[in-house]
């Protein structure tokens, strides 16, 4: 049974739903009550074996994805997103520190629909992406 964490939040219309996969669990909590807070229905993992279960079950409309995970890499998620018939119009916002060039273009070729550097980036910049993503602004 994959290992998956809901964030408290308070009852609104019906709620957009994410997921973030990330492995660092200060970020990861970070990020979780930020956008409950911005009044999403949230799902975090940080493992990449659990994704798979979890969209199938909660079925998040984005994905917030780091692309180096402790038991697989962000690459391999987004792959197996990509090639589900069920997911693949899902859109996957990349958050990671690979921030070469190879790295931005090799995610973007897989089907990444935006790539953040972290260290590079305000979480705000990442909250309006969603929003605009999931036209909630």
């Amino acid at each position: 049974m994959p290992t998956t964490k809901k964030v408290a939040k308070t009852a609104t219309k019906k709620q957009k739903k994410l997921l973030i996969v990330e492995d660092d669990s200060f970020t990861l909590k970070l990020y979780a009550a930020r956008f409950s807070e911005e009044g999403y229905d949230v799902s975090q993992t940080p493992r990449a074996k659990d994704v798979p279960h979890i969209i199938e079950t909660e079925k998040p409309e984005l994905v917030i994805l780091d692309m180096m995970l402790q038991d697989g890499n962000g690459f391999g998620v987004l792959e197996l997103i990509r090639k589900n018939k069920s997911t693949k119009n899902i859109p996957v916002i990349i958050l990671s520190n690979l921030g070469q060039d190879s790295d931005i273009t090799e995610a973007k070729k897989r089907g990444a629909t935006k790539y953040f550097v972290k260290s590079n980036t305000r979480m705000q910049e990442v909250v309006d992406a969603v929003n605009k993503l999931l036209k909630k602004a």
